[in-house]
């Protein structure tokens, strides 16, 4: 009986360790795991980088010495937490308005770099980089982007990654702390270090498209390059991270920021773009649409239904907007007395029941002479000479003349 009681006793005790054990691992692996449970020495962003030894300070140019040396004195100044970097309510409700689109690069007026549409970005010669204007947001699990090289020559050296911001404009993301680049050129990474990269992936060039993705619950950034995942390149990175992408020579490079598909397959599935590609902001109305418009509406009002007549001069052909016809210079004695026709009426397209918001001038009236007389006459008005005409001869012989004058 003893025995059977300490054999239970056994069971219930490996039960709880295995039960325990279960729950450390669950809870120390997120759900998109795959990363390693406790972070190498080498990884983790407490390890500020490599310490600076005169032997690797001799391996960088005199440029480079100084750049670095300026940069280090750049980022003790501005620490990460030096500026405000969350995003904000006003941006917050930006990206939901905009989507994908409230994000963009930023470009320095004192840097050889330039950035258009957004998320075009081209650079000249001297090393520099650029952000984004937003971190990568913090909402979902994963957030991923990818940056081909439109235009990019073999002796450029490009690296693609994410840094904290403020960031040195001069330095390429990986050379600095709390920051971390994949280069072209070795297809090393750098973590913190400017002097020396680890080997990580295959070197990428023109038409290569390199992707970073981000896991803000343990603070990993991995890359893939055309598609194919590459390992984690670092871990513990927790401040706000900008994508950020520098180079040190003429290129042109486009960002995928999620308002396209995406290379890598997995973050077009699992939708890991920075925001959706469409906002909930209405699109604005369409061009010449006047449905609704009070004003417009009571503009039409009193105005004729038909159409130009054909003998108007100007008809437009179907689908055509409808021009100005040139006024008629008719005119007569009863002008005056008549203000009920409109001045300006508006017409209908041929192929549209929407009216077309051009004035024309107001179609003849009935009894208006289907010739107008020229615009000047030598000829005295009728109504003048009906009261100097004493017989029919006089006034025949007028019109006559007027016929004759008109042919």
């Amino acid at each position: 009986m003893d025995d059977t009681d300490s054999s239970y006793t056994w069971i219930l005790l490996v039960g709880v360790v295995v039960f325990l054990f279960v729950i450390v691992v669950l809870l120390c692996f997120t759900k998109a795991s795959g990363e390693r449970l406790f972070y190498s020495g080498e990884d983790s962003i407490y390890e500020e980088a490599i310490v600076e030894t005169p032997a690797l300070l001799a391996t960088l140019s005199e440029d480079a010495r100084l750049s670095y040396e300026q940069a280090k004195s750049f980022q003790a100044r501005h620490p990460p937490e030096s500026i405000p970097t969350d995003i904000t309510l006003s941006q917050y409700v930006s990206i939901q308005e905009k989507g994908v689109a409230a994000f963009e690069f930023e470009w320095d007026m004192e840097t050889t770099s330039f950035v258009s549409a957004r998320t075009e970005v081209q650079f000249f010669s001297g090393e520099c980089c650029v952000q984004t204007n937003l971190p990568l947001p913090r909402n979902q699990e994963v957030y991923y982007w990818e940056a081909k090289m439109f235009e990019k020559p073999t002796s450029t050296i490009v690296s693609v990654g994410v840094a904290t911001k403020p960031y040195p404009y001069w330095r390429l993301p990986g050379w600095n702390k709390h920051s971390v680049g994949y280069f072209s050129h070795t297809g090393n990474k750098h973590f913190n270090n400017p002097f020396v990269g680890r080997p990580y992936g295959f070197t990428y060039d023109e038409g290569d498209v390199i992707g970073v993705g981000y896991r803000h619950r343990t603070g990993t950034v991995f890359f893939t390059r055309n598609g194919r995942k590459l390992d984690e390149a670092c871990f513990g990175l927790r401040y706000n991270l900008f994508p950020t992408i520098g180079a040190n020579g003429p290129c042109q490079i486009h960002v995928n920021l999620g308002q396209m598909g995406f290379v890598f397959v997995e973050a077009n599935v699992k939708k890991w773009g920075l925001a959706p590609a469409q906002g909930s902001l209405a699109p604005p109305p369409a061009y010449g649409y006047e449905a609704g418009s009070l004003l417009l509406e009571r503009g039409r009002t009193g105005e004729t239904s038909h159409l130009l007549g054909e003998g108007d001069r100007g008809a437009e052909r179907a689908g055509d907007i409808p021009s100005i016809i040139e006024p008629s210079n008719t005119t007569d004695d009863t002008d005056d007395s008549d203000d009920n026709t409109p001045l300006i009426q508006h017409v209908r397209s041929a192929n549209n029941n929407n009216y077309a918001s051009i004035p024309i001038p107001s179609r003849r009236r009935e009894g208006a002479p289907t010739c107008s007389p020229p615009s000047y006459s030598t000829f005295p008005r009728l109504s003048l000479l009906m009261g100097r005409a004493n017989s029919s001869s006089d006034q025949e012989e007028f019109e006559r003349n007027q016929r004759a004058h008109l042919v």
